[in-house]
């Protein structure tokens, strides 16, 4: 089975941080088969497991970017619960938009402007 953008992700940091598919799920308590399945997207991400991957990786001192949305995109869902309404609306409304290529790169690129803004803060 394929990997996910997800599991791509965390199997290059593994091999990054000289990893086994084995070694990893040892040290963060799950079994081979089912970090396996987190990979190719055969099991959900459950945001404890992006916080147990997120710790494994920042103690073997590798970054890895946008795991979170990356997990949520592997899940096929993007969680809402939690945020405003008029970020609720934001999100179902971006959801059904028919943008251009060109638009979602502006887009994308408001966005971590965005980000990066609030970091410096």
């Amino acid at each position: 089975m394929a990997l996910t953008e997800f599991g791509k992700a965390v199997r290059k940091a593994r091999i990054d941080a000289n990893e086994t598919l084995l070694s990893m799920a040892k040290k963060i308590g799950t079994s081979p088969a089912f970090l396996s399945g987190m990979e190719t997207g055969r099991k959900k991400i459950s945001n404890e497991w992006i916080e147990k991957v997120v710790a494994f990786f920042n103690e073997k001192k590798v970054k890895i970017e946008n795991l979170s949305e990356l997990a949520h995109i592997s899940n096929a869902t993007i969680p809402v619960e939690g945020l405003p309404l008029k970020q609720q609306m934001l999100v179902a409304g971006f959801a059904k938009s028919a943008m251009t290529a060109e638009q979602l790169k502006k887009f994308a690129n408001f966005l971590e402007e965005i980000n990066h803004q609030k970091e410096n803060n």
